[in-house]
């Protein structure tokens, strides 16, 4: 991809800063001759813990042979493995913590997209974040099924209709509005005033079965990623520091985390 990139007259500096390679590590690569084995495996070794470590230490072996073979360096699963182990290098599986409990005191309400796989929809949830003095606050996330992209978020400190009729709000300003959005049962989702934003856009309201969080599945996912990616690893003085590492993270999330799904890449 390098190379790529530079025949296509990018600014080598350019074309390092954007695949977050130090110009250290790729030059020791690109300078070498004929080394040994051990040689080369210092400089990989360098490499790979360079694309680890500025992608929130989050990549495991497959999207690390992913992102070498975007280098055009092709390796084994042994032998990248066997130099993860050498180098420290994990992804990163951090502790969970014990969120507060919610209760639902409504009737089930319909499933409308249980049967339907390509249908044009969004997901919401909310979930739990900690600050660094104990203080809980609350995410809330749009997701769009189809693309799995985040399109819009918020974080407040407290846990009410207008979050998530904020939230909502937000991706209808910068995005088609679904014939969808599923969510659980949540107060918050079956208020007056978010239902009422729904019914203005016309927009048809899914629910997920009670007691069966999977029903919302790939929103959990992406809440339980950014926690064990990012959350479990720092520390939050203030709701304004969660805030902006928050939204670092949803860019990186969007634009450049390598998705094993979206790539058929063999390597060799």
């Amino acid at each position: 991809m390098v190379q790529s990139l530079l025949n296509q007259h990018f600014k080598l500096i350019v074309v390092l800063r954007l695949l977050k390679i130090p110009k250290s590590t790729y030059f020791d690569w690109v300078h070498y001759v004929e080394p040994n084995r051990q040689r080369e495996d210092m400089i990989l070794k360098a490499l790979l813990h360079d694309i680890w470590q500025n992608n929130y230490r989050a990549y495991g072996e497959p999207r690390l042979r992913l992102a070498l073979a975007d280098l055009n360096l092709h390796h084994g699963t042994n032998r990248v493995r066997r130099l993860m182990r050498e180098a420290g290098i994990y992804s990163v599986m951090s502790r969970r913590f014990n969120k507060p409990t919610t209760t639902v005191d409504y009737r089930q309400r319909p499933n409308l997209i249980k049967h339907l796989l390509a249908a044009n929809a969004w997901s919401m949830d909310i979930t739990y974040l900690k600050l660094s003095n104990g203080q809980w606050v609350y995410l809330a996330s749009t997701l769009d099924l189809r693309t799995h992209k985040i399109l819009a978020h918020q974080i407040s400190a407290t846990m009410d209709t207008k979050l998530v009729v904020t939230t909502l709000q937000r991706a209808l300003l910068t995005h088609k509005k679904p014939n969808y959005l599923h969510t659980d049962m949540g107060s918050q989702f079956t208020s007056f005033g978010f239902e009422n934003l729904l019914n203005q856009h016309k927009i048809e309201h899914s629910y997920s079965k009670l007691g069966h969080p999977y029903d919302n599945a790939k929103i959990e996912s992406f809440h339980s990623l950014l926690k064990r990616e990012m959350i479990y690893q720092f520390r939050f003085p203030s709701i304004a520091h969660l805030i902006l590492d928050v939204f670092k993270y949803i860019h990186w999330f969007n634009n450049e985390r390598i998705s094993l799904a979206n790539r058929k890449t063999k390597v060799a």
